[in-house]
Order: C-alpha cells, then sequence, then structure tokens
C-alpha cells in the first residue's frame, strides 16, 4: 500500500517585530536562514520548506525568536550561530524521515 498524502511541507517563521528586531538582530537571522533554507529545498518543486516572516509572535522578551510549524518548534534568543543546528535538526532531518 502506497503512501497517496501531499508531501509534508515545513514553515519557518521568523520574527521580525520591533524587540526582535532591535538592532537589526532578526535581519542578521534573515540573510544567514535564507541560503540554509534554500540549500534544504535545492531544486525540488514544489519546495518542502517554506520561510516566512512575522510582524510579532507575541514572545518579545524572549527574541529573537523562531517557529517551525507543524512540529511547533520554538526557539527563543536565537543568534546566527544556532541556525545551522535549528535547521539539521528541525528541518532537514524531518523532511529526510526515519532511518532505514
Amino acid at each position: 500500500m502506497t503512501d497517496s498524502s501531499p508531501p509534508r511541507k515545513i514553515r519557518v517563521v521568523l520574527c521580525r517585530g520591533q524587540y526582535c528586531n532591535m538592532s537589526r538582530r532578526a535581519d542578521a537571522l534573515l540573510k544567514r536562514l535564507e541560503p540554509l533554507i534554500d540549500s534544504v529545498n535545492g531544486d525540488q518543486y514544489p519546495k518542502p520548506v517554506k520561510l516566512e516572516i512575522a510582524n510579532c509572535l507575541s514572545m518579545c522578551g524572549a527574541g529573537p525568536n523562531l517557529v517551525i510549524y507543524p512540529a511547533n518548534v520554538v526557539c527563543n534568543h536565537v543568534e546566527p550561530d544556532m541556525l545551522d543546528e535549528i535547521v539539521e535538526e528541525h528541518v532537514r532531518k524531518p523532511l529526510e524521515g526515519p532511518p532505514d
């Protein structure tokens, strides 16, 4: 029996609200995140990962913030050097599925 359900889409939502982007912190994250997501998507169509920007995720005191859906992974106090690990663990691995 084959699974005919559509491929699972992952949404990575970065907050660029007033507090998360103080001193352009979220802008620096976005600059690093875009090529990471592009590398996961490769030349696949439709693209399995969508990078989105939010005006506010209502977690201002814990920012910069990043949320990954549908897993509801919440990352707070995100720094650019954390992004490789976040993308690997919560984006790339789930797309690859369980090991054979």
